[in-house]
């Protein structure tokens, strides 16, 4: 079953934000199949996804970079490991933005 989880946007550019932060425990283990995260369309910047060392200038812990949406496109990036179930982890995951107030919507794949 799909399932959204969160809009998330990073208040300063160059502070990478958890992706569970806005749970009750943004530390506790948010188990799934596999997720989408896909840029806001507003987004005026890229958006980075990675660990929370990732960093923008080496590309270090880095998994993905999201281009600014376009009247044609809005990227997204997504994984999944469907054959250990709610082995991925979402909160491992980080994102960060060029400018500030851009962020992401986040879905996932659920038993």
């Amino acid at each position: 079953m799909i399932r959204p989880f969160v809009k998330l946007t990073v208040p300063i550019s160059g502070v990478p934000v958890r992706v569970s932060s806005q749970e009750a425990d943004p530390n506790a283990r948010v188990a799934c199949h596999g997720f989408m995260i896909q840029v806001l369309p507003g987004n005026t910047g890229k958006i980075y996804v990675g660990t929370s060392q990732m960093s923008k200038a080496t590309f270090a812990n880095m998994v993905a970079i999201l281009a600014v949406p376009t009247s044609n496109s809005i990227p997204t990036f997504s994984a999944a490991l469907t054959l250990a179930p709610n082995a991925v982890h979402l909160h491992d995951l980080y994102i960060d933005a060029d400018n500030a107030n851009d962020g992401v919507i986040v879905s996932y794949l659920i038993a």
